[in-house]
């Protein structure tokens, strides 16, 4: 319990940090991200429409709030037995031996959008709010200190925490897609996934997630 514990602290202090690092370069980095696209916020909302009705069996859920800029950190790299980062060629040949059905183009396309941090846009359509969050808006609540997240929590009420995408990446033929993804929610809750969708009758269905880390 003590080492969960001290993991979870150490999430949050590492996401002080970056939240920090882009507050700082903020201006910088809006005139160099990228822009996603269309497609990427049609896989996006479906997932999360998807884990609205998962949620809303256990739990009350009223938005989804997510950060403004797609994650670049190297935490989304599978590991070895000693916690190291294994490299990218590695970590997608483990990705597709867990998931036979992904196609390599998908994970090359993954790898090509992530090399430009994205911006990301209140574009999403899922069945309930989703609220784009900014370092300005949230490094605050992290550097009172104490309850951290019982500030946070009354700032964004009924919400699942904090949400932070990777860009996503498509097959050739646009039916099947990769995004990563990490939440943080406080204490010893969250959790960080790579997942593999395909585009079927007109929408997006989840195949597979892929777990990095949970609580």
């Amino acid at each position: 319990m003590k080492d969960r514990f001290s993991r979870g602290a150490s999430i949050l202090f590492l996401f002080v940090i970056v939240l920090a690092g882009c507050n700082r370069s903020r201006k910088t980095a809006s005139a160099t991200n990228a822009e996603m696209s269309a497609s990427e916020y049609e896989v996006l909302s479906a997932w999360l429409d998807d884990k609205i009705a998962q949620k809303t069996r256990d739990t009350h859920l009223d938005q989804f709030v997510v950060y403004s800029e797609t994650d670049l950190r190297k935490d989304r790299l599978l590991r070895d037995d000693n916690g190291q980062p294994i490299p990218w060629e590695k970590a997608a040949q483990s990705l597709r031996e867990k998931v036979p059905a992904l196609q390599q183009e998908t994970l090359d396309s993954f790898r090509k959008a992530n090399a430009v941090q994205a911006t990301i846009r209140p574009s999403f359509h899922p069945a309930i709010h989703c609220q784009i969050v900014t370092p300005m808006q949230v490094e605050p609540i992290f550097k009172r200190g104490g309850s951290s997240w019982l500030g946070y929590y009354k700032q964004f009420p009924g919400s699942q925490g904090i949400l932070t995408f990777s860009r996503v990446g498509f097959s050739s033929d646009g039916t099947q897609a990769l995004f990563f993804f990490d939440n943080i929610c406080g204490g010893l809750c969250g959790g960080a996934s790579y997942v593999v969708m395909h585009r079927h009758n007109g929408g997006w269905k989840t195949d597979r997630e892929i777990s990095m880390w949970v609580y």
